[in-house]
Parts: structure tokens; C-alpha cells; sequence
């Protein structure tokens, strides 16, 4: 760890308008992450974990306060900026996955640069190869979702967060969709990224899984605690 701030939250509140209602679910949220963290975050389902998550990876914007990401404050983004600054600085890993159905692995995971001019067809296999051997998946490279396991599956997701060389990873429940021996190799897969110099973020419920990393978040009712 280092102790260049990479992400800072000061004072986040997140509120959504359901119909005439207004639903808060965060709540004054300060919190900083220096470079080279490994932190898990930590609360049950409806502590408003998930959405301080799509707020740190640019998914979401807070209701108030200010978010910094790289020192750069967010909120005077337009959403073409964000999602530029999104795709350089940070891979984000979902828990259902979220691979494309019709899309062999190599293909899913080019995804992030579909939208480059900077690099041609044939480099964009390339790098996507590049990231599948990273995650030991080049086996599998022209295989569709369908024909991999969940583990698998995860992989060709970990591979794609990775294709732009993000600063931070963000997990929400990696493991959650897993059995406990395939949780274990893809934490391991995430301590090895993190070795490697990435920042790691991850979102789960699972106390073994959160005892993984250097520090603990807890987050409950939209507070830290």
C-alpha cells in the first residue's frame, strides 16, 4: 500500500425517487482507498453495499457529496467522460458475470475495447488472449458462456476487467454464484492481480471471503460502521 489516495468519498448520499417517495440508502459516506488496497467491504443484503460499489465505479452518481477518482472529481463529468475515465481506470466484475450469450470467451473479454480507434482487430485478440492466459483460460478462448462452468465463467470476466490494465479492480460478490473450492481459486486469482500492484475492492457478505483481504468495511443500514 502506498499512499497515493485513489479513491476518495466524502459525505455520499444516495437517495432514489420511487414514485412521490424518497429512498435513502447512503448516508454520509467518507471513505479512502489508497493505492495498492485490498479491502472488502462488508453488510447484508440491503445495507446499500452494491450501490456504493456502482458509485466508486462511475455505474451510479451520488445524490450529494464528492467523489475522487485518481484526484479527478467526478461530478463535473459528462457521462462520455465518466465512462472514458471508467473504462482506463477501473475493471469491474459482477457476480451473475455478465458475459454476452452469442460471444466465445475471447470475444467477451474485447468487449471494454470495442470502442478503441487506438488498436486494430488483430491487437485486440491479442491482448484479450494475453488477459485469458492471465486467468489460465486460453483453453477456452473460443468457447461460448454455455459451454463453461461458473469458475470458468468468472474468469473470462476477471480476463475482461483486465483488458484495459485498470489501476483498480472492483468485485461485486465474485463468488457469491460459486461452490466454496472455485470462491478459493478465484480469490486466490484476485490476491495474485493484487500482488501483481492492482487495487482490489470487493463486495460480499461472506466472512471468509472478506478475511481474504488486508482491511474490513462494514456497512450497515447505508453507514459505515
Amino acid at each position: 500500500m502506498s499512499n497515493k489516495t485513489v479513491i476518495e468519498l466524502e459525505n455520499i448520499n444516495k437517495i432514489y425517487q420511487t414514485g412521490k417517495n424518497e429512498l435513502q440508502v447512503l448516508f454520509d459516506i467518507c471513505l479512502q482507498i489508497y493505492e495498492g488496497d485490498f479491502i472488502s467491504i462488508v453488510g447484508p443484503s440491503g445495507s446499500g453495499k452494491t450501490t456504493l460499489l456502482n458509485i466508486m465505479a462511475c455505474l451510479d452518481r451520488p445524490t450529494s457529496g464528492r467523489y475522487l477518482l485518481g484526484g479527478k472529481n467526478v461530478k463535473s463529468k459528462s457521462n462520455d467522460d465518466l465512462s472514458k475515465l471508467r473504462n482506463k481506470s477501473i475493471g469491474f466484475i459482477f457476480q451473475s458475470f455478465n458475459l454476452i450469450s452469442r460471444h466465445t470467451a475471447i470475444e467477451n473479454v474485447q468487449m471494454p475495447l470495442q470502442y478503441s480507434d487506438v488498436i486494430n482487430k488483430k491487437e485486440r485478440a491479442q491482448k484479450a488472449l494475453e488477459c485469458l492466459e492471465l486467468v489460465d483460460l486460453t483453453n477456452r478462448a473460443k468457447h461460448h458462456p454455455n459451454e463453461l462452468s461458473g469458475g470458468q465463467q468468472q474468469r473470462v470476466a476477471i480476463a475482461r476487467s483486465l483488458i484495459n490494465n485498470p489501476d483498480i479492480i472492483l468485485a461485486d460478490e465474485p463468488t457469491g454464484n460459486l461452490d466454496s473450492k472455485t470462491s478459493k481459486d478465484i480469490i486466490d486469482l484476485l490476491k495474485k492481480l493484487h500482488e501483481s500492484g492492482k487495487t482490489i475492492i470487493i463486495i460480499t457478505h461472506d466472512e471468509s471471503i472478506a478475511k481474504e483481504a488486508m482491511d474490513t468495511i462494514r456497512i450497515k443500514d447505508g453507514r459505515i460502521i
